[in-house]
Parts: structure tokens; sequence; C-alpha cells
């Protein structure tokens, strides 16, 4: 009977939180209203940039808004404004954040060919924001957190988690299968209002679908979390019966004649798009890492995978799970590299080894799952600011070949001069005649540089096995513009 009164005491509050659904008329419990649903979203919104970093192409964000801004005035919500943002990231991706932010990647739009395609995972977005998912989703884990903090009071026993962590995994990675459901349906009404035609969203899940079982199969081989897109590609099969319901319930909504689905325009406006790292995040080729802004190079060890995270470049040995990651530091007033060791490893027992290129030490790492490994830290002078900070780690059983490539890594540091730096090229997409008979030798006149072949199949919709004789057009990478 000690539960009653808590009970009690959230029942109360949840009838008291309801308010109306902007897209079914009925009541959700939300917590939140729509001035402050805007206000979250503005004030993410610096905080997504940041992380992802904006893509510096002013008529691609130009006519991504402008697709999206026909979508939006389409919606059960169109008195909001909406955003439309493309970000500066290779990842496989497409949110939105409360208030009508919209932001899709790159990294994605390599992927969709046409701009009914790009319709279908905008309107998909466009859905979450008109249903409040975000909303929702916070007022459930309000709802949970609150009876937490009651039974907490009334056994001593706390079950409360991180709420904002939970929001933003929510956020990016998807709300659960019943909400994207009908995020797929409203994009679905979305696009036929708009005049494109639904099914596009099929063909978006099934290329995405490719690319996700490719990725994750890749992600196991590697011993790496997959990278791979939230929502419906991760929630339905490509030939989800539902799924197939709820966009094709869109083209009976009223007569209509679908515009084209418009792939020359969309095709002109995503040739030359950069692939993989962006020359301010600096880029890899060969795996030579070089970084145009802070004018330095290394040299990552060879047959290695290389991964440039917003926070870190990341080398990992597909073979032993080795690993080497480089990231840049601030540094201390009239700071050596020595001392900087010191600092960042919280040790003033380090045992530093000076070298030409700056300081080095052993030491050990914890894992995600506890154990103790051996690494290396080391740190070079960048300049009067900046330390370039390098960690080793691996297994015992590798550790000893592991140190000897990240020394090699660290004596292959080299600062670039402007006519270095300004010879730096970045690989990019590009649309082209096929004039080639295979896949195999498209990917050796690539850029790509780790499983070209398949990487240029799923760009090209032949993901494992179609005829590159099919296409007319081909997806490839090349270095420089």
């Amino acid at each position: 009977m000690k539960f009653v009164a808590p009970l009690l005491l959230i029942s109360t509050l949840l009838l008291g939180a309801c308010a109306k659904n902007p897209v079914t008329g009925g009541h959700d419990f939300a917590l939140i209203s729509e001035d402050e649903e805007i206000s979250q979203g503005r004030g993410y919104h610096p905080e997504i940039i940041k992380t992802f970093g904006l893509y510096d192409d002013t008529e691609l964000q130009q006519y991504v808004d402008h697709i999206g801004q026909q979508l939006a005035a389409m919606s059960h919500r169109n008195n909001l404004t909406f955003h439309f943002t493309v970000l500066d990231s290779s990842d496989v991706n497409a949110f939105a954040l409360p208030g009508g932010y919209v932001y899709i990647t790159r990294g994605i739009m390599a992927y969709l060919d046409s701009e009914a395609e790009l319709a279908g995972v905008l309107g998909h977005e466009i859905g979450h924001v008109t249903a409040r998912h975000s909303v929702r989703q916070q007022a459930g884990q309000f709802a949970s957190s609150l009876l937490g903090v009651l039974i907490a009071a009334a056994t001593g026993q706390s079950s409360l988690g991180n709420l904002s962590q939970q929001l933003s995994t929510g956020i990016v990675r998807g709300y659960g299968r019943e909400h994207e459901l009908e995020a797929d349906r409203l994009g679905a009404e979305y696009l036929h209002k708009t005049g494109y035609d639904p099914d596009n969203m099929l063909d978006v899940i099934g290329v995405l679908k490719d690319q996700e079982v490719y990725e994750k199969e890749l992600a196991k081989n590697e011993n790496r979390p997959a990278n791979i897109y939230h929502g419906v590609y991760s929630t339905h099969p490509r030939n989800d019966d539902r799924l197939k319901t709820v966009v094709h319930a869109a083209r009976k909504l009223s007569f209509k004649q679908y515009r084209d689905d418009n792939q020359q325009a969309y095709h002109s406006h995503i040739d030359g798009v950069v692939w993989g790292s962006s020359l301010h995040q600096g880029v890899v080729v060969k795996n030579r890492f070089m970084h145009p802004d802070l004018a330095f190079a290394l040299q990552l060890p060879a047959g290695w995978k290389a991964d440039n995270n917003p926070r870190f470049i990341e080398a990992r040995d597909p073979n032993t799970s080795a690993l080497i990651q480089v990231g840049v530091v601030h540094r201390a007033t009239d700071e050596t590299a020595g001392m900087a060791l010191k600092r960042l490893a919280k040790n003033d027992d380090l045992d530093i080894d000076d070298t030409n290129y700056g300081a080095t030490a052993t030491t050990s790492v914890r894992t995600d799952d506890g154990q103790s490994r051996p690494a290396r830290i080391s740190a070079i002078l960048l300049n009067n600011d900046l330390l370039l900070m390098l960690v080793g780690t691996a297994n015992d059983k590798h550790y000893q070949a592991m140190d000897k490539q990240l020394l090699e890594t660290n004596a292959s540091f080299q600062h670039l001069d402007a006519a270095q730096v300004a010879a730096i090229k970045a690989p990019r997409l590009h649309i082209i005649p096929r004039t080639t008979q295979s896949f195999e030798s498209l990917a050796q006149q690539s850029a790509l540089e780790h499983d070209a072949l398949n990487r240029l199949r799923l760009l090209n919709r032949s993901f494992p096995n179609g005829e590159i004789t099919d296409l007319v057009l081909l997806k490839t990478v090349t270095l420089g513009e």
C-alpha cells in the first residue's frame, strides 16, 4: 500500500500534461509547449553545427532547403518556421530536432539518386516534427524518471538515468518502430501533396537497407559500432508489408499526376560533393593524413582502416583490432610536449622520452569492458597553442607490433608549407557516363582505397552483384574538383 500515493501523484501529473496532437487531433502526454519546443531546437542547433559542421556549398544548401520548404508547407504544422541544413559529415544519416530543425548529411545524399528520393528522406524527418515525436519521447522519459524518483523515495533505490543523454540518442538514432512508421506515413502524405510519387520512399529504403547490411558486416569484421541511418531503415525490412501499406495509402488521398523524379537536377547538385572527410576536417589519401588548416601530415600504418571522426582520426588494424587515435588538444602556456603528456595522463611520474618531434611515453588504458591494455601516448607541438596527441593500444599479443607502427607514425610527422597545403585534394563524388564494362575496372580507376568494389556497387544500386552494363550513368569517387 505504500506505493498508492506516488502512483496517484504521477497519474494526476499525466492527466494534467495532455496536449493536442497536430496530426491526429487527439491528445498526447506532453510537458513541453510549442514555444518551448521551438526554443529547444534553436538552442540545440549551434551544438549540432559545432559537432558535425555545416557543409560549405551554398547552392546545395539552398536546393535542399527549397525541397524541404515545399514539403513543410504541406505538413500538419506549416505554421512552424522550418530549417533544413546539410551537415558536413560522411555519416549516412538524417534527423530532426524539436521545433522544425531538419538535418541531412552529405554522406546519405551520395546514396540517393533523385530529387524525389531526397524529398522522401526530408518528408520522413518532417513527419517526426509534425507528430512531435521528440516531445512525446521526452514526456515518456520524464514519466519514467518521475516514477523512478517516487519509487526511490519509497524504497531508497534510485532508477534514474541521464535524461538529456536519452533525448539526444532518440533524436539522432530514431524513435522506435511505431513512431518511425508514423513518420513514414506522414512523409508519404507530404510527398503526395507536393507532387512526388510516395513510392520513392520505398526506393530509398532499398538502397539504404543494402548499405546497412554491408556496413553491419564490415563493422563486425572491424570490431566497431556500425554507422547506419536510424529509423525506417533499421526498423523495417525492405519488403515490410506495413511500410508498403502506409506508403501506398498516400497515393489514394486524391488523384495526382506526379511530377518527374528530377534525377538530372539532383545529380547536378551532388556531382562534386565531398566524399569522406572534407578539407577542413583533414583528408586521408593512401593512409597519409593531411590537414590543410593546421598544415601538417602524418603517415598512418599501411593496410589499416582510417576513419575521420569529428573529435579525432582513428586508424584500426582490421586483423588485430589494434588502434591509433590522433587528436588536437590545447597547450598550456610555455608547456613542453612532455609536460603536456603528464598533464593529460594525470600522472606526474610518467617516464617521458623526448624526441625530435615531441615526446612519448608508455602507459595503459582501460577499455569499454573495463579491461586494462598497454598503450603508448605521444605529443607533438603544432604551434604555440596546440598539440597533436596520439594514443595507440592493442592487446598484449599485438602490442609490440602496434608500438613499432605508432613510433613510425610519430616520426612521419611533417609541417607543410603553403605549396604543399594548396596541393591537397579531397576525394569527391562524380557522376560520369559509363565507359567501362565492369565494376572491377571502375574500382581500379576510382580514388576509393578500401573495398572499392562493394562501395561502388552500393552507390550505383547494384549491390551485391548487379551488372554495370545495365547502367548509363555511374557514380564514382575521384581526387580533385
